[in-house]
């Protein structure tokens, strides 16, 4: 089971946090019934520093399952979107702060939905990673952070074990990124279908970051994306897509970096190894397995493009989360 804590505070946006709570619960208990595991595949408990209601922005007061203080681990900790002054909030929430820096030592997964990412980049867990937040409060993110690599154009990223995403209704994404990650993908599609949210992307690869890099205007690109990701265990080429697809390679590049704002190359990469994390973390198969399963002949290659995407070596990685996975 995994467990994970959801972070209140006074002006926190509620349809944040209950949302995401009951996304994880719905996802938990299904995952546990087509599994056949004996608990639900999540445990969720909100909780407030002292442990004491917090009037959030509606005027709400919430109640919190336990204090933030009191509790020893967590294999994820979300914090929900500030709604109030942002400077204010994070001055009034110093130990919240230090309590997500120390959870983030201990290997746990922090993430932040829209400006929630704020109290992550004022802990330092931020720095020299990629992250996004609200768009309209980029240019204050910047100036306090400027170590981090923002990207708000991204409504979800993932880099070390720091999740952030951009706001709206973006905490969906997160929610059934986690999903994705800890259970299954079938679990994520039935969680999406009953939240109806995005049924269109049950067609694609997954519930992950690579899903931002699909929101343009160009359909041949679009269509090169979902051939690889449908294709990424086999040995490409750039010759290769730009025939299938009547290309030069130098046009196919030029035309998907435009459009994306990566090379062709570097969002292969990024589907192989996106798979490799959620393989290590659900399966049981051999770090060389998974390497050939995501289309990698050579290990040491795979294991240095996995540390530099991850933070981890691959065996460090599945260390770290394989024990908040579920076996399969």
């Amino acid at each position: 089971m995994v467990t994970v804590t959801i972070v209140i505070f006074d002006k926190a946006l509620a349809a944040s946090f209950i949302g995401i709570n009951d996304l994880l619960y719905f996802a938990g208990n299904s995952y546990q019934r087509h599994s056949g595991q004996a608990e639900p595949g999540f445990q969720v408990r909100l909780a407030s520093w002292d442990g004491r209601p917090v009037n959030v922005m509606n005027g709400l007061a919430i109640t919190p399952h336990c204090s933030l203080q009191d509790i020893n681990h967590s294999d994820v900790y979300l914090v929900p979107t500030i709604t109030g002054d942002v400077e204010a909030t994070l001055e009034q929430n110093a130990k919240v702060i230090q309590a997500l820096k120390k959870a983030a030592d201990q290997g746990s997964l922090i993430g932040g939905n829209s400006a929630g990412s704020f109290f992550l980049a004022e802990a330092g867990l931020l720095n020299g990673k990629k992250a996004t937040t609200l768009g309209r409060q980029a240019d204050l993110f910047r100036k306090r952070y400027p170590l981090v690599d923002l990207r708000p154009e991204q409504f979800l990223t993932h880099d070390g074990n720091i999740l952030c995403d951009a706001g709206g209704s973006s905490w969906f994404d997160l929610g059934l990124y986690l999903i994705e990650l800890f259970c299954d993908h079938q679990t994520a599609m039935d969680t999406a279908k009953y939240f109806m949210v995005d049924l269109e992307r049950s067609a694609q690869l997954s519930f992950s970051p690579l899903v931002s890099k699909k929101h343009h205007g160009d359909p041949i690109v679009l269509n090169i994306q979902n051939w690889m990701e449908a294709h990424f265990r086999e040995p490409l080429t750039m010759e290769q897509a730009g025939e299938r697809f009547g290309l030069s390679s130098r046009s196919l590049i030029r035309r998907f970096k435009l459009a994306t704002g990566g090379t062709p190359l570097n969002y292969l990469q990024e589907v192989r190894l996106d798979a490799a994390s959620r393989l290590l973390i659900q399966s049981k198969q051999t770090i060389e397995e998974i390497t050939t399963l995501v289309g990698y002949s050579d290990i040491s290659s795979f294991t240095r493009l996995f540390k530099r995407r991850t933070g981890f070596p691959p065996s460090h990685y599945r260390t770290r989360f394989k024990s908040v996975g579920n076996e399969h």
